[in-house]
């Protein structure tokens, strides 16, 4: 009986070998690194463009300088 047992112990451990035993129990972490986004700042000539064409959807839009953009059908004197 013992030496059945100890048979079967050495065939075990035969064919699970100890490296595949480790790499079970010993879960490694990968860390994958995260790439940072960062948001480009906005020109603020492009922000106010932006701005005026969410003001104004659909509008031709004239730029006057000085971030000053309206549509281009408002009498453009006034600046």
């Amino acid at each position: 009986m013992r030496r059945l047992a100890i048979v079967f112990l050495t065939a075990l451990l035969a064919v699970t070998s100890s490296v595949a035993i480790a790499k079970v129990r010993h879960k490694t972490v990968h860390r994958h690194p995260v790439p940072v986004t960062r948001a480009i700042p906005e020109d603020p000539e492009a922000y106010a463009m932006r701005t005026a064409r969410q003001m104004w959807p659909g509008r031709a839009l004239c730029d006057f300088g000085g971030y000053r953009i309206v549509p281009c059908d408002i009498v453009p004197h006034l600046w």
